[in-house]
């Protein structure tokens, strides 16, 4: 078994962190919301092919996945882009195996106007990479193969099998993730466990809720607006729709409701108002309002019973207006169940040693008010996963960053990790 030198290790790490920033960089500037990933996985899959990878397709195809309880219903308008899946050959099948997997995929930037600089033209400032994506998350994809990358110049390769998947639509549905379980599943490929470097300030998740998109599509009775009384005002059920939603929110974050991983966080659950629109005329009583809503929910709560609660607020509270208007309901995006992974599996209790060597201080644990694509590969795939990935700051808002230093402290915690857990074999001509 081979060791490695972690002076050694921290040296190659801050030799390569141009490489980091110049990579960063790169990627950040293809534009890739989720839906629109083709130009970032093409990016991705010729910098892998470059590292020695063998690189797969793993296509997204809904028909395939629809009777799969992880599965999403897909978000109108989605061209179907592939996630990758790439392996180093000349493995040793007796050694522990090791994917790291994290998305390419962004959300939208918001009015362009209102960033420093353009967000998808990156910048460097006082130890920051700016950019929609640097944080959340292609600062951690490229971290995390600034790892492997530093093993190889100290003439290492993982002993044990190394893959590494860019997946599509973690924003909106998590489908690529679960795409590729199920590819792996087909295949016959076993892996012994899963890191996703999400922005995740250097600690390691444990728990993360489940989620769940809404549409609510509200129709009224146009009138004109100085004979209101004769319409039905979409706008104004849909207000009253929300304020029944937030006190849904309320009761959910009861403290006899709130799982234990949250007992102290009041708000853990959140229901947001993501998106609204309606109305034609200022002086017309509004006809339409359609609201996209994003709510979460408690590990050991089933998705549709979830669904299936708020659904039935939306028509209690359609019911309790005076002139009640139609009201339509549709679950398009994230069917996102909760999962739970316990800290002392084998890989987090590693991964736990690896940063408490490098940095000198115990590893922190933490629970996540949102969802990843960890759920998939543990509750689907039956591989210990968790999220450790660098400090970010404003990921889905303005001027999004992740930091440099950072990255770097989270290069060197995967090249450890890699050694400890798949071992080491010399690169060929060396040693």
């Amino acid at each position: 078994m081979e060791s490695i030198d972690t002076a050694a290790l921290r040296a190659a790490v801050a030799a390569r962190m141009p490489w980091i920033e110049a990579q960063l960089r790169d990627i950040v500037a293809i534009p890739s919301v989720s839906g629109s990933e083709e130009a970032v996985q093409a990016r991705m899959r010729s910098l892998l092919e470059e590292l020695g990878f063998v690189t797969h397709v793993v296509p997204t195809r809904p028909e395939t996945l629809t009777q799969h309880p992880g599965y999403s219903r897909p978000v109108p308008g989605h061209t179907g882009a592939a996630s990758l899946f790439a392996s180093l050959p000349g493995a040793d099948p007796a050694a522990r195996s090791l994917l790291v997997s994290g998305h390419v995929d962004v959300v939208p930037t918001g009015p362009e106007a209102m960033w420093r600089d353009a967000p998808f033209a990156p910048a460097t400032r006082d130890g920051w990479i700016y950019g929609r994506g640097a944080g959340d998350m292609k600062g951690g994809l490229v971290a995390a193969l600034a790892g492997l990358v530093a093993l190889r110049d100290l003439g290492f390769a993982p002993r044990g099998a190394f893959h590494f998947n860019t997946v599509v639509e973690e924003e909106c549905t998590g489908n690529g993730a679960l795409a590729t379980v199920a590819w792996m599943k087909r295949r016959g490929l076993t892996v012994d466990a899963v890191l996703d470097p999400e922005p995740s300030a250097e600690t390691i998740q444990l728990a993360q809720l489940g989620v769940a998109w809404m549409q609510i599509a509200i129709v009224g009775r146009p009138a004109h607006a100085g004979h209101k009384q004769l319409g039905s005002n979409a706008i104004e059920a849909a207000i009253h729709v929300w304020s029944r939603l937030k006190a849904l929110e309320g009761r959910w974050n009861a403290p006899e409701r709130r799982h234990p991983a949250f007992a102290d966080d009041p708000g853990a659950i959140k229901f947001n108002l993501g998106r609204i629109e309606g109305g034609e005329w200022t002086s017309s009583v509004p006809v339409e309002c359609r609201m996209g809503v994003r709510f979460s929910f408690f590990p050991g709560t089933d998705p549709q019973a979830a669904k299936d609660e708020v659904a039935q607020a939306v028509r209690a509270a359609i019911a309790e207006l005076p002139r009640p208007p139609r009201v339509e309901i549709g679950f398009d995006g994230f069917h996102a169940e909760p999962c739970e992974v316990p800290a002392d599996a084998p890989p987090l209790a590693m991964l736990a040693q690896v940063h408490a060597e490098l940095r000198g201080a115990p590893a922190g644990f933490r629970n996540i008010t949102a969802t990843t694509d960890v759920r998939h590969f543990w509750l689907h795939g039956g591989i210990p996963a968790t999220c450790y990935g660098p400090v970010a700051r404003d990921i889905h808002g303005l001027d999004e960053c992740v930091s440099l230093e950072s990255l770097g402290r989270v290069a060197e915690v995967y090249a450890l990790f890699i050694a400890r857990w798949c071992g080491l074999r010399p690169l060929a001509g060396t040693g």
